[in-house]
């Protein structure tokens, strides 16, 4: 396997590609499919990641691909791409502008490349191990405020928001955007101070963790503990939660106490 910074760009054309598969379909769905209660899949979540399934395995023969629609592939190998081919699929059913396509490459459990692509803005977020962060080719980096405030902007799952989850009170301007891809990618450009998402799936975070990493952000699990690596019996490769708290590092400390004291 190339270094993840030679991979990047045909990763990229792939993630535009997904978003042009998505686009086609957008407005159009027919049938909607229920995986569970609120979790919803339509005829472009398999349509993208077949596309992106194909793709990967075309160029890159003898890695595996972990996909949210397909599971796991039959290959064993310490390269694994994941894939989320439409993270906002409840926005996306509604014709609801706001989701993305992501490709992330685990190796040995830990992202080493991620794209994120939202197709409704042409913004093409990437980032490679050792290699920076970027949008549209330009370099991006986290925001510099120190403290959790009124006017920074935190970005929250729906079942955090339904769940009226206390550390809400403590971030004034709270934000769903419906996708974690895309909230993470806005902790990393700066737009947000952090994200907190206890229901996500690896397929979600794995490809804007790499992102925000690169951009000089910090993404934890809730407790503090590493998110990555993942051990190779990892329930998190079978679909199990993946919790997350992202933040541009200078608000980690002051979120983890906050948690820990609605823990307590």
């Amino acid at each position: 396997m190339n270094k993840p910074v030679e991979l990047l760009k045909p990763v990229e054309g792939i993630a535009r590609e997904a978003g042009r598969v998505l686009m086609d379909y957008y407005g159009k769905i027919r049938q909607i499919d229920y995986k569970g209660v609120g979790d919803i899949v339509t005829e472009a979540d398999k349509a993208a990641e077949t596309l992106i399934t194909k793709r990967l395995e075309s160029l890159f023969p003898g890695s595996a691909v972990l996909g949210e629609e397909f599971g796991m592939s039959a290959v064993k190998s310490d390269d694994c791409w994941v894939i989320d081919p439409l993270d906002g699929t409840a926005n996306y059913a509604a014709s609801l502008p706001i989701f993305a396509v992501a490709i992330a490459l685990l190796h040995r459990g830990a992202p080493t490349l991620g794209v994120v692509f939202d197709p409704n803005t042409d913004r093409m977020f990437s980032g490679t191990k050792g290699g920076g962060a970027t949008l549209n080719g330009m370099p991006i980096q986290v925001n510099d405020r120190e403290k959790l405030d009124a006017i920074g902007l935190f970005g929250f799952s729906a079942g955090v928001i339904e769940s009226l989850h206390p550390f809400m009170r403590k971030s004034a301007k709270g934000r769903s955007l419906g996708s974690a891809a895309l909230h993470i990618c806005s902790v990393a450009t700066g737009y947000f101070d952090g994200s907190f998402d206890p229901f996500t799936k690896l397929w979600d975070v794995a490809a804007p963790a790499m992102i925000l990493e690169e951009a000089g952000g910090v993404i934890t699990q809730p407790s503090g503990a590493p998110l990555f690596p993942l051990p190779t019996d990892s329930p998190a490769y079978q679909g199990e939660n993946v919790p997350f708290l992202a933040t541009n590092g200078r608000v980690h400390e002051e979120c983890l106490r906050v948690l820990q004291e609605v823990e307590n």
